[in-house]
């Protein structure tokens, strides 16, 4: 088949070369370049939909690059020797953002395999039995989630956090009562964890239960002021929720 039977009229010529030669092979100074030549080209047509796609695509290559490195970043400082005896107080972070970028990456499968192995490494650790759910939840496996969640339960039975992953095992399988019971534990077994607070209230209200999503709000903007964080998202929610209900009420 001929290229331009699927009617693609690029404007062949060296910036768009730039491009060609950056999707098979990365170089640095490649990109810079290109960025250089389309920078030029949108301050002459900067309404062009093929200039704005191409420079789109370029910030896209960048964004790659500097998101694996990032999760090289946050993999190696996971990996490193200082971290439980010097550093455990930013351990959570690393995972959290771990898994985070690795999404951002459509890479979760390679996260999966870094805590899969982290967990034979120290069964233990009841922290990696909830990153590992956390990992399978991301990438839609649910039936391995459960299956992780519950093996750490086994062991950790009172884990507030293992038990805030229990119940988002929960709703994902469509058992409502059963994940906002779990969400509630977590959060007596640890109040210092809202996670399990903000998931209630959202699930709540998908139930149409919105009193007590409303009063699950109220826990959140308390819990949050107690403790000096910013309160506007949940005061938000509770004056939309409130007019939500009033207006319920006039009908």
């Amino acid at each position: 088949m001929e290229r331009n039977e699927f009617h693609l009229r690029w404007e062949r010529d060296e910036k768009h070369a730039l491009i060609e030669k950056l999707g098979s092979l990365y170089d640095e100074k490649t990109w810079e370049e290109a960025v250089k030549r389309y920078d030029e080209a949108l301050l002459d047509q900067p309404d062009n939909p093929e200039y704005l796609f191409c420079y789109g695509y370029l910030m896209q290559i960048k964004a790659k690059k500097m998101l694996q490195k990032a999760a090289k970043c946050f993999e190696d400082g996971l990996n490193s020797k200082r971290l439980d005896e010097e550093f455990a107080w930013i351990a959570d972070k690393l995972n959290y953002q771990l898994i985070s970028v690795r999404s951002s990456l459509d890479e979760i499968g390679k996260t999966i395999q870094f805590y899969k192995k982290k967990l034979l490494e120290s069964p233990d650790n009841p922290q990696l039995y909830c990153f590992l759910t956390k990992c399978y939840l991301h990438a839609g496996q649910v039936s391995e989630a459960e299956k992780t969640v519950k093996a750490g339960l086994k062991l950790f039975p009172d884990h507030a956090a293992l038990v805030y992953y229990e119940g988002e095992v929960l709703s994902r399988q469509g058992f409502a009562e059963e994940a906002l019971l779990a969400w509630e534990r977590s959060a007596v077994l640890n109040p210092q964890l809202i996670d399990g607070r903000f998931s209630k209230a959202f699930l709540l209200e998908r139930e149409q239960r919105l009193e007590e999503a409303l009063a699950e709000w109220k826990r959140i903007a308390v819990f949050l002021e107690r403790y000096g964080f910013d309160d506007q998202y949940p005061q938000g929610e509770i004056r939309r929720l409130e007019q939500a209900i009033a207006k319920l009420r006039h009908n």
